[in-house]
């Protein structure tokens, strides 16, 4: 009976954090700065959970469904619970200017289409202002033809909106793409996280060019991809963890400055060229695919990374004997001093590692330390073009403890503050703490959404009933 008083005492405090939240205005409304002190806008639209108003030309509404229909400049403010922006100029011969979309605290759920649809438009633009942080949420019924958060029909930019850079956006896949576009994709700025469930992160047709911002992607699918053209890195830092491949060109996948780290099943793939490295910081990882009942070794698909000899900066590819679990940072010391001068800390297991970076000196000879621990060969020399080391042994591997799928906050404990971390969540409180792998496990019950039910498991748990 304790136990049972004990769990409605935990319920009753949870839905009262909850009830508290929920009066809360939404940061979309919060951060959102004066029209007049952002932009010049041809016209401001301001959200307003099921409706929205629009100020200016070129802007109809019907319903929730808010059209763009020129060239401009267009500052969205405000929360929609389920709407969408869509962008469709009729004749982009008699108007090839760029329908430019400022997000100025947005948050958006699309629950049957893309919150995010741009029709036609010789080119369109988000851009993201700073000190903002803004919200695209996808639902389950999209059609076949717009299966993605943000689906562009043609070019499509996500950028910076303000002299920082500091504006955010969140893409949040639970059932779509994040972002495909049938034409070409560029992201110039601006801290973007997309994180799907099952499918791809970001897809262009024609290309995917990343040359600045910051850039993390969650994907259960592909994580930044070429469907039919290339994959161009030129600046900016981008992390990437797919359940396929981190980084896919259909040709070839081209890094000349800036940050990437590429960490998935296939790590770095193209089908019809190589990875070509002039410059930057890169590092990707793959593992080995497994041997199934009734195949072959002639079956296994090849994940190691192709590289073309046409690179101008030294890079290292290192197959391991035996896969290494995740979290094992993967560390380059000069010979003999303490000094790294490459450490990167991978977030999925992997066989075959890709290291590149310009503090890579031609003729210098390094140690190899994975989690902390000096692996073999001890030593090897970095060669003019390609080098290979193969059958890197790591001689004490960290095994890493499996985390409580109610572990919200990671902490190690399942207790009261993981439901309170939940329930701010659920509650869309935008300061909690939470992070991406505790957004993963905050589906504790399995059923695809993340809400009060889960919270209740978790108090179960703690109250010692399940």
């Amino acid at each position: 009976m304790k136990q049972t008083n004990r769990m409605y005492s935990l319920i009753l405090s949870a839905g009262v954090f909850l009830g508290v939240l929920t009066v809360l205005p939404v940061y979309a409304e919060e951060s959102a700065a004066p029209v007049e002190d952002v932009v010049a806008a041809t016209a401001t639209i301001t959200l307003n959970e099921t409706a929205a108003a629009a100020e200016g030309d070129h802007v109809t509404i019907d319903g929730t469904k808010i059209t763009i229909s020129a060239s401009g400049s267009y500052v969205f403010s405000g929360k929609l619970t389920d709407g969408q922006i869509i962008v469709n100029v009729a004749d982009v011969t008699a108007d090839p200017g760029t329908v430019k979309l400022f997000f100025n605290g947005v948050n958006i759920t699309g629950n049957t289409a893309p919150p995010v649809y741009v029709i036609n438009a010789e080119n369109t633009s988000i851009n993201l202002m700073d000190g903002t942080e803004n919200f695209l949420y996808d639902g389950e019924t999209y059609s076949a033809d717009t299966n993605a958060v943000v689906y562009a029909k043609d070019d499509i930019t996500i950028k910076s909106g303000g002299t920082v850079g500091d504006g955010k956006l969140l893409i949040d896949a639970s059932y779509q793409h994040g972002l495909h576009c049938n034409n070409d994709v560029k992201i110039t700025g601006g801290d973007i996280k997309v994180k799907t469930i099952s499918s791809d992160g970001i897809r262009g047709k024609k290309s995917v060019e990343i040359k600045g911002g910051k850039l993390d992607v969650n994907a259960g699918g592909d994580g930044v991809k070429s469907t039919k053209g290339d994959v161009f890195i030129s600046g900016g830092d981008t992390e990437i963890k797919a359940g396929n491949d981190a980084v896919q060109g259909e040709m070839t996948v081209q890094i000349s400055n800036g940050s990437l780290k590429a960490n998935g099943d296939r790590g770095i793939t193209n089908a019809a060229g190589e990875i070509l490295i002039t410059g930057g910081v890169v590092f990707a990882t793959a593992t080995k695919d497994e041997l199934k009942e009734g195949q072959t070794e002639a079956d296994i698909k090849d994940n190691r990374f192709k590289v073309s000899a046409e690179s101008t900066q030294p890079v290292i590819l290192l197959n391991t004997k035996e896969q290494i679990v995740k979290d094992q940072r993967v560390e380059l010391k000069a010979s003999g001093t303490e000094t790294a001068v490459f450490s990167k800390n991978p977030n999925k297991k992997f066989d075959y590692v890709l290291i590149s970076s310009p503090d890579l000196a031609i003729g210098s000879k390094y140690n190899l330390y994975i989690g902390g621990s000096q692996a073999e060969p001890s030593e090897f020399t970095v060669a003019e073009g390609i080098s290979t080391v193969e059958n890197v042994v790591n001689q004490t591997p960290v095994i890493v403890p499996e985390i409580d799928p109610m572990d919200i906050n990671g902490d190690g404990t399942v207790d009261v503050s993981d439901a309170v971390l939940l329930a701010r969540f659920v509650a869309e409180d935008v300061t909690a703490n939470i992070t991406t792998d505790g957004v993963k496990r905050a589906d504790v019950n399995g059923d695809g959404k993340r809400n009060g039910d889960d919270i209740i498991v978790i108090l179960r748990r703690i109250a010692h009933l399940d």
